[in-house]
C-alpha cells in the first residue's frame, strides 16, 4: 500500500492491522482528495481552450 500512494519513507508505520487498514483507507482517500479536484479544473481548462479556438474560428 505504500508502494501504491508512495508516501512516506517508512520510518514510522502501522503495526497492527486495524492501523494497517486505516492507514490505506486514508491513503486512497487521500488521493482521491487531490486526484478528483485536478481532474475537473483540467477538464475544465481543455473545455475553455476548445470554446475559445471555436469562437476564433468564426
Amino acid at each position: 500500500m505504500a508502494s501504491l500512494t508512495t508516501f512516506g519513507y517508512g520510518d514510522i508505520y502501522p503495526i497492527t492491522l486495524i492501523g494497517k487498514i486505516c492507514s490505506s483507507f486514508i491513503a486512497l482517500i487521500g488521493i482521491g482528495v487531490v486526484a478528483l479536484p485536478a481532474g475537473i479544473i483540467a477538464a475544465n481548462f481543455t473545455n475553455e481552450l476548445s470554446d475559445e479556438q471555436d469562437n476564433k474560428k468564426d
